[in-house]
Parts: C-alpha cells; structure tokens; sequence
C-alpha cells in the first residue's frame, strides 16, 4: 500500500516531511548527539504543525454549523490514544525492575498525570532545587502532549464562542490571545522559565501561530519565486535554531520565534505551490518519518532513559545510535499495528466502544501509577541491601517547610527557624544556601550538647554574599533582599554573635555574569561554559566576596566559612544502589586535582580572610580527600545523598571540623 494512499485530497506530504524534520531533531538531541544541540526546538514546530492543522480541520465546520465536539473528540482519541496508551503499559514494567523506590513513586505520579493529560502541571512542580535529573525522567517528554490536549480542550470552545458572539473579529481575538501567551512566554524565559517552558499560558501562541495560517490571515501567493525565498528561509531559520541553540539559551521566549516563523513559512509557501523545500519535504524517505514521527517520539525517550538507568551513566554514541535505530524500528510497528487500525471513522472500535475502552484505559493507567505513588515505590520488591543503599537518598535535613524559602517581605526574627527550640535565645545563625542546610542536623546536635541555639538562614541557591544574585535560580532576585534582611537582624540582635557561612562556593564563582550598574547587585550566572565568562565571573564572585566581608567586619562578629563540599557529579545512592542490584560494586571517587581546580579561588580568597585573621576558615573536604582522591563513600555506604550534598551520616563525620565553631565561640 502506498504510503499516503488512504489520505484526504487535502493532504499535504510537505507537513509530514516538516514533522520529520521536527521528530529527527528532537531525538538526536535527546540522544546526545552534540550537533543538535538546540533539537529540543522540534517540540516548537510541532506546535505550529498542529496549531494549523487542527484549525484547519475545526473551522470549516464551525463556519458551517456542523461542527460537533464528540467528533472532534473522537478523532483526537484515535489519533493519540492507542499508540500512547501503548507505551504507558510497556513503561511501566521495566520502571518496577531499574528503578528506585523513590524513583517508581515519581513514576507512578508521571504515568497517572499522563493518562490525564496533565503531565506538564507535575513536571513544572518537580522543576525544583533538589528534583531529580529530567534526563531521568521516563515520561517526561509527555509534558508536550499534555499542553496539545489542553489546547484542543480550550480552543474549540474558545472559537465556538467567538464565532457566535463576534464573527467578524475572530482573527482579531486569535491575534489579541496569540500576543498575550507570547508576552507571558517572552517575561517567562527570564523571570519563569519553569513555568513557560511547561504550561499552556506561555505556549498557546505556537499553536496559534499556526492557527492563524489556517485562517489564511495571510493570503497566499502562486509566485514561485516568493514561495521559494519564504519556503528556503523558513527551512534555514528551523536548522539555524537546531544547530545553534542549546541549554543555555533563554527559552522559550523571543528565542522561539525563530522556530516557530520558520515553521510558518514553510507552511505558508507551500499551500499555494510546491517550491523547492516543500518537493524536498515530500519525499518518500522523508514523507514516512514523518507518519510515524509520533511514535517515534513516544518511543525513544523511554528507551534512552531506561538504557542510562540500567547502564547508570549516560550513553556511548555507538549505544545511542542503536537506541535511535530501535526507536524507528518500534516506531513503524507502533504505526503500523496500532495507529493505523483506529484511525479514520472506519476504525477499529465505534465511537461509543472507543469511549468506553479509552476511559477503562485511562482508569487502569491511573490507578497503576497511584499504585507505584502510594506504596512509596514498591521497597520491599529489593534485596535488603540494594535497599540499604538506597535509603540514604532519604537520610537528609528534615524539610522546614514552614521556614525555608521565606518570600523577603516574610522574613523576620521570628520567622527564621530555630535549630533547638523556641527555649533559648539564638547565638549564631547559620547562613547559606542547600549545602549549609547539609550541616544543620550536625551544627544542631553539636550545640545542643552545649546548650546554645541558633538560626537557620539557609535559602536554596542563594549565595550568602551581601547584595549578590544568581541565575538562572534567582531570576526575580529575591537573593539580595533576602540576605539584606538576614543582616539586618544580626545587626538588630547583638546576642546573635556568630555568623556561620556555607554554599556551592564553585557554583557561583564558574559562568558569564553582569553587574546591575543601576542597583550595583552583583549578579553570577552559573553554569556558563564561556572562558571569557568564568574569568569575569571570577573577578565578581571575588568582589562580592570582599564587600561581603567589608559588611560582616562592621557588624564586628565572629565569621565561620564552611569549605566546599566535593562534588561528585553522579547521584551516589543511586548509582550505588542499581550496581548493586546487578550484583555490582562500584566506587565514585573523584580525582583531588579535580577539587582543587573547581575551589582554588574559593579556597585562596577563604585562606586568605583567615591569615588577616577577618574569618575562621574550615577546610571540611578533608573529611572525605586525601591528597589523591575525594570519596564518596565509606565502609558503611553513601556520605552523599545526591551527587554534590553530604548526607546527615555525611555531615556528621565533620562534626570534629564544625566543633571548632562552638569552642573558639565559647572561649
């Protein structure tokens, strides 16, 4: 049978070679080919495709008064139900044989949030300071399905409604409602990413975008030459954004335009003529990626994520181009078997039986993922030691939910949590961001013995520098205000006599940055991979750490600086854990060189402070290096609970280094 023999006079070859173009991208970059960096930008065409073709589909009928919602419905299901509904079932058994417990827990709220088409809520909630790694995620590549299904609920309604009320501007409110989501997606990039990359409000203008050229708000042209130049530069700004956007790139914001316009007018050239890029599209090779570009997106996440995690490291190039390979082979058979078969009106299954099973399915999906959430991911399915191992993922600082993350117009003296009680007055308070929160079970134990209290001040991804930021964490540059707040009541409560400072110190001091000249806030954008930027944000990370010592000196207490913590770069436990799952030992020691070049700045400027005798340095990664190696482990186990926080047994073991806090303080 010919490939697009069963399609409409309508079909247009071209769309599905875009959606080719679109599907390649997005698993090459998935599968760490570095040359796709930007690949993920395939999610954005896909929109457009969308967009247009449902418009395409809906408006006619609506304009002629026979447009019914359980038809529409009805091809939606046939459409992405049975293939995806697939996939969830097969995932679901390899996630109760690889995965940890806490890990099949996050699992089974993915799987249950997917089978409702709400995966994107979840995973813009998982997006925060301690989530797992979203390369780790099986099912997060849903989270694109879930914003089309919610855009298919909205639209329809939203078109309806306007035809009824204002038919002569419905592009008018299409254009009006398009300029809202982009102006959310554009401040979303900087001030939300989280939310603009995962929720409808900043991604609806993609798919309107493409709406509109189903609207023909643009009529189209038969000049051939206009349709190639639009047709060619369409195609050049989709694969200028594949191969020069990456991780780093501010999205999706202004940046998707590129994409998402290049996308539009490949559309819009090749409706009216067939020019160069639209024949090139409409191969046959090309035409076919294109019909099975949905289950090969279903499919190749779950294997690239379910290879790393029985493999626990990221992928060889040659395993991931077998991945790639079995990917298409399970995407034809998905096609072939189970797309095709329910698609069209002469499918497998009658409306009324179609309903029927897609909500039996829906219910049996949902309540396997309730299941893997409520029994807390299965423990009791693991050999006692893989669970042993495993549990110090969990062996961590009790969550302060009530204390932790204060907005700065909440944060007082009283606000700020006690370490031991409401009893005694606080004497020192603990300043910092999530690695000074790794020291506060040991800081508390320790000063209980000498019956002394003291403040937790510690904000995630705040360093403690006086009128500092950092991006991409503190977008809204709640750091500074917060911190300001946090001097001013050691300066309002002089029993407050020691200042005990911990953070990521190689995070903040490795980046591009830029000083606010207009609010002099020293901002650090970590994790840039620029030369030129990690030079600059030395010089910065340095000068805030001098005008933070100049503050801390006229307040005249007493300063502790915790060290860095080494970091690893895998999660311990869980690499530990699955090791030993197969009957593997593995040890994670990383290289004292390695250290060294990530802190020696951090550690020269701290040395540095002490021998003017401004602070008390404490060398803590001696607890865990020698003078070859940093471990991650001991006799008994992890001293990591992730890749880079010590875990409570962790921490405990500097207690001999973190006494000396309390005895210079009691002398």
């Amino acid at each position: 049978m010919s490939i697009v023999s069963y399609m409409s006079s309508n079909y247009r070859p071209d769309i599905d070679g875009l959606r080719a173009v679109a599907v390649v991208a997005v698993v090459l970059y998935h599968g760490g080919f570095s040359a796709f960096s930007g690949g993920f930008v395939g999610v954005d065409v896909f929109f457009v495709i969308s967009g247009y073709l449902i418009t395409s589909l809906i408006l006619p009928e609506i304009e002629s008064s026979s447009f019914r919602l359980a038809e529409f419905y009805e091809r939606r299901i046939r459409r992405l139900f049975p293939a995806l509904y697939f996939i969830l079932i097969v995932s679901a058994v390899p996630a109760y044989f690889l995965l940890m417990p806490h890990e099949l827990e996050d699992f089974g709220q993915s799987l249950a949030t997917t089978a409702a088409f709400s995966s994107n809520f979840l995973f813009f909630t998982e997006s925060g300071y301690f989530d797992g790694p979203s390369e780790l995620k099986p099912l997060l590549h849903t989270w694109s399905l879930a914003i089309e299904e919610q855009y298919y609920l909205l639209f329809p309604a939203f078109l309806i409604l306007l035809h009824r009320i204002a038919a002569k501007h419905l592009i008018k409110g299409v254009v009006l409602l398009l300029a809202l989501s982009l102006g959310v997606s554009i401040w979303s990039a900087s001030q939300a990413p989280a939310a603009g990359f995962f929720l409808l409000p900043g991604r609806t203008w993609e798919l309107m975008l493409g709406s509109l050229l189903a609207m023909g708000v643009i009529p189209g042209t038969a000049l051939r030459s206009v349709n190639e130049t639009l047709s060619t530069a369409g195609l050049a700004m989709v694969l200028l954004s594949v191969f020069t956007f990456d991780n780093l790139t501010p999205f999706p914001g202004y940046a998707a335009l590129l994409p998402t316009l290049g996308t539009a007018l490949i559309i819009y050239a090749g409706k009216s003529s067939k020019p160069g890029v639209s024949r090139l599209l409409s191969l046959r090779g090309v035409v076919f990626t294109g019909l099975i570009s949905y289950s090969l997106y279903l499919w190749h996440w779950p294997l690239f994520v379910y290879a790393k995690h029985y493999l626990v490291r990221d992928l060889a190039i040659w395993e991931a181009c077998g991945l790639v390979a079995l990917s298409v082979a399970l995407a034809t058979l998905s096609w072939r078997f189970i797309e095709r078969p329910y698609r069209g009106r002469s499918g497998w299954l009658s409306r009324r039986h179609l309903f029927t099973t897609s909500a039996a399915m829906t219910a049996l999906i949902i309540a396997i993922g309730l299941y893997y959430d409520a029994s807390e991911g299965l423990p009791a399915r693991l050999p006692s030691d893989v669970s042993r191992i495993a549990d110090v993922a969990f062996d961590k600082p009790t969550d302060r939910q009530d204390c932790e993350g204060i907005k700065p117009d909440k944060l007082t003296y009283e606000s700020l949590c006690r370490l031991n009680g409401q009893k005694l007055a606080p004497t020192f308070i603990v300043w910092g961001d999530s690695h000074a929160g790794t020291f506060l079970e040991a800081i508390a134990e320790i000063s209980q013995d000498r019956n002394l209290n003291g403040l937790n001040a510690t904000f995630n991804a705040c360093v403690p520098f006086a009128n500092t930021r950092s991006l991409p964490r503190d977008a809204e540059g709640e750091c500074p205000a917060v911190h300001a707040k946090v001097l001013a009541i050691v300066e309002e409560h002089p029993e407050i006599e020691t200042i005990i400072l911990s953070a990521k110190w190689s995070r903040y001091a490795h980046g591009t940055t830029f000083q606010d000249q207009s609010t002099q806030v020293t901002t650090l954008q970590v994790d840039n991979r620029s030369a030129n930027g990690l030079l600059e944000n030395n010089i910065l990370f340095s000068q805030a750490w001098f005008t933070t010592l100049e503050v801390l000196s006229d307040l005249n207490r007493k300063v502790f600086v915790i060290g860095p913590i080494p970091e690893i770069g895998v999660d311990v436990p869980n690499v530990l854990a699955k090791a030993a799952l197969r009957g593997q030992t593995r040890k994670i020691d990383v290289p004292r060189a390695e250290f060294d070049r990530r802190n020696t700045l951090v550690m020269d400027l701290f040395e540095d402070a002490e021998a003017k005798g401004v602070i008390r340095y404490l060398p803590i990664h001696s607890t865990v290096c020698d003078v070859e190696v940093c471990r991650s482990t001991d006799e008994l186990g992890p001293l990591y609970f992730d890749d880079n926080h010590f875990s409570n047994r962790g921490a405990g073991k500097a207690k001999n280094i973190l006494e000396n806090i309390f005895s210079e303080t009691s002398d």
